[in-house]
């Protein structure tokens, strides 16, 4: 519309509406077209969807960490950080090749998605070097699911141990990755995550893991 027109819905001056206008255009929010001595603004949405898309993100992760607070209250006095589980599989791959796909990010994207299936690829990025950081956010039809950790040991071709952080896990718990050569091009893999709230969560977790795995699995191939 035009900006006289614009102006006329707030309560301030020409002058200052245009410099408001003034603003917007430098932040790419608006453009302006020139007819004659009217000048007509465009709003530019782009912007605010990416601004919307990172907004939703973020209140999947603080929506996810108010439940994961909420059943920390609620079995705060249940001992049960010492339960465990393990997963293993043996893959027809080298072991360099399965030891190497933990450490990429374009491989990680493929296969570290939840049970039910990832609507696109998982959002990845890691420094993948003891002490670095990693981030796996896991991209669901109903909202985006959050992981992160430290590398705590990187062993090659024999060893992974990371934290896991994640709305449903505790913030000390720990997976390590074993990785056997029980037979010329075959690969075995032991994954042993430690400390959960509940058997619900190991349980969950364990389904979890199997899920990655079988991922894994499809993708190496």
């Amino acid at each position: 519309m035009r900006v006289t027109a614009l102006a006329a819905h707030f309560d301030m001056s020409l002058n200052s509406v245009s410099k408001h206008i003034k603003v917007l255009e430098e932040a790419g929010l608006v453009t302006r077209r020139t007819l004659g001595r009217e000048h007509f603004i465009a709003a530019e949405l782009e912007p605010l969807k990416l601004t919307e898309g990172w907004f939703t993100q973020l209140k999947s992760i603080w929506e996810l960490r108010l439940a994961a607070l909420e059943h920390a209250l609620v079995f705060e006095d249940e001992e049960m950080t010492e339960l465990e589980l393990t997963v293993s599989r043996t893959i027809t791959a080298s072991r360099e090749k399965v030891f190497n796909a933990w450490l990429a990010p374009d491989m990680l994207a493929k296969f570290m998605a939840p049970p039910s299936g990832g609507a696109a690829p998982s959002k990845v990025s890691n420094d993948p070097v003891k002490g670095g950081r990693f981030s796996i956010v896991m991209v669901t039809p109903e909202k985006d699911v959050p992981h992160s950790g430290t590398y705590l040991e990187i062993d090659p071709f024999s060893r992974l141990s990371f934290t896991w952080e994640s709305p449903h896990s505790l913030s000390d718990s720990v997976v390590t990755i074993d990785f056997a050569e029980p037979a010329p091009g075959a690969t075995e893999i032991t994954l042993r995550h430690v400390k959960f709230r509940s058997e619900d969560s190991r349980n969950g977790h364990k389904q979890g893991w199997t899920a990655i795995i079988d991922n894994l699995v499809a993708n190496l191939g």
